[in-house]
């Protein structure tokens, strides 16, 4: 009990501040005084990773895959694709690029076909794009790759998902405090076009979504998580954030303690069904507000829904 009670006390010390609780010291505090338990056998199980070729996503399939999962990688290249599947042991890989919702409908055929199983999906795709891009479909690279197809393959793999029970896992950012959604903003155009500010409200989208996709089909026995996974050493943050982590880098975590809190909430029977919906950190649902007025109201939640229901071309319905 009293270990317990420690636990709780630090952890709601280092979640007062942004570094204690995102960087390297955080992730080994907790794990140290709270106990946590080793992710479970997952013997028989499919799992997706998108991104899955590097960082926090390569991580994430490794751990699955060590777990006994079958792991599925998906990501845009097929040379890396090959290498990560070989280096993970990940049983089959798909090449599609998410900025392309064409490339998004295709995987969901695909593997539709060629699998009768689906138990976990972790949408981890999406890096941080410096500069304004127009896909196919002629929405902002990092709104379609990061909002519009994790909308199209989580609606399109549903069925599979409610067959198993399954578990969504939206890989997000604690970048998406510093911004709230605006359903008539999803994507900035090229004139007021910054990377970072886009890349935070695309991961504010997602969360937002995340709860949406909970309250529209909790009842289905899919689970929907939100996480983050704090400050990791990846190659996105080093090339697209150099002088982040230039300062921080001491204080990084490393991708599998990044990719720590995924592969709990994918597997473990300890996750709360309650916690449907909520954005998770560090195997504990966290705040999605630290600014005021960011976080959505349940109708401005609703209207992000629509939104992208429509720019994505699916409604699904409960």
């Amino acid at each position: 009990m009293i270990g317990k009670w420690l636990g709780r006390s630090v952890d709601a010390a280092l979640e007062l501040t942004v570094a204690g609780s995102f960087s390297r010291v955080g992730y080994t505090t907790r794990r140290r005084l709270e106990s946590w338990e080793p992710i479970p056998d997952m013997t028989g199980r499919t799992v997706v990773v998108t991104g899955a070729t590097s960082g926090i996503g390569r991580a994430a399939a490794a751990g699955f895959a060590a777990a006994g999962a079958d792991v599925v990688l998906v990501g845009r290249d097929e040379g890396r694709l090959a290498d990560a599947a070989r280096e993970t042991g990940a049983t089959a890989t798909y090449r599609a690029d998410l900025s392309d919702l064409a490339a998004a409908h295709r995987f969901v055929s695909e593997f539709s076909t060629d699998h009768d199983r689906l138990d976990v999906i972790v949408h981890n795709a999406g890096a941080l794009v410096p500069d304004h891009r127009l896909t196919p479909q002629g929405f902002e690279d990092t709104y379609a790759s990061q909002v519009l197809a994790q909308h199209v393959i989580t609606a399109g793999l549903l069925p599979l998902l409610e067959r198993s029970g399954g578990r969504v896992i939206v890989v997000s950012s604690g970048g998406m405090y510093t911004q709230k959604v605006d359903p008539e903003a999803l994507q900035l155009d090229a004139d007021d076009f910054d990377g970072v500010r886009a890349y935070a409200i695309a991961k504010r989208a997602q969360v937002t979504l995340t709860g949406e996709w909970a309250r529209r089909f909790g009842d289905s026995g899919v689970q929907f998580h939100a996480m983050h996974p704090g400050w990791a050493d990846t190659p996105g943050v080093r090339t697209s954030l150099p002088t982040f982590h230039r300062i921080t880098g001491p204080f990084l975590r490393t991708p599998e303690q990044g990719a720590d809190t995924i592969l709990w909430l994918g597997s473990s029977p300890a996750v709360p069904a309650a916690g449907n919906g909520l954005f998770w950190h560090d195997r504990r649902p966290r705040s999605t507000q630290r600014l005021p007025g960011t976080a959505p109201d349940p109708d401005t939640a609703a209207a992000v829904w629509r939104a992208v229901c429509r720019d994505a071309g699916v409604s699904p319905g409960p």
